[in-house]
């Protein structure tokens, strides 16, 4: 008998640690998945940063396009209807009608520009005061320029529309009806 009780608590023991064996086996399972969580929570971190990156990123292509067209748009804010007055970096300021050839170039038609009168005929050179001022057609001087000009954007520091009741679109009005 006292083998067959050895027997018994040895099968008792042998009993124990298997149990005992696969105790450990869910708390393995725990941490497997507590790494598994962990391991999730670090992919939606990097998920997270990634997609906000990603409509940032969005949200700026949309924005440098609307400045693009915005910037690149010019011919839209040229009235056909009305005279022009370029500005240019030369300090030249030339009235005429305007209109956008392309991305880098200009056109300007029925030029018409500035220029101080004489005080004395028998001296051209000698002018008045300043105050009087002459409006000149294109195509008149010596070098018999056609009336259209064609220059680059960058030559022009800003243009403005003129209004038609205006002294100097009266005056064009005039000199094209004669």
């Amino acid at each position: 008998m006292d083998s067959n009780s050895y027997r018994s608590n040895r099968h008792a023991t042998q009993a124990q640690s298997a149990s005992q064996a696969e105790a450990p086996a869910p708390a393995t399972e725990e941490r497997s998945s507590a790494r598994t969580t962990k391991h999730s929570k670090t992919q939606k971190s990097r998920q997270f940063p990634t997609k906000w990156v990603l409509v940032a990123l969005a949200v700026l292509l949309v924005l440098a396009g609307a400045w693009y067209m915005l910037r690149g748009n010019v011919a839209s804010t040229i009235d056909g209807g009305k005279q022009q007055a370029v500005f240019f970096t030369n300090g030249q300021v030339y009235f005429g009608k305007l209109r956008v050839i392309n991305n880098e170039y200009m056109k300007l038609t029925d030029i018409y520009y500035l220029q101080a009168k004489t005080a004395n005929a028998d001296n051209p050179q000698q002018t008045s005061n300043g105050s009087d001022v002459q409006l000149i057609k294109l195509g008149d001087e010596i070098h018999g320029p056609e009336d259209e000009m064609v220059f680059s954007k960058s030559q022009v520091l800003f243009f403005e529309n003129l209004k038609p009741d205006g002294n100097v679109s009266k005056t064009i009005a005039n000199d094209q009806k004669n």
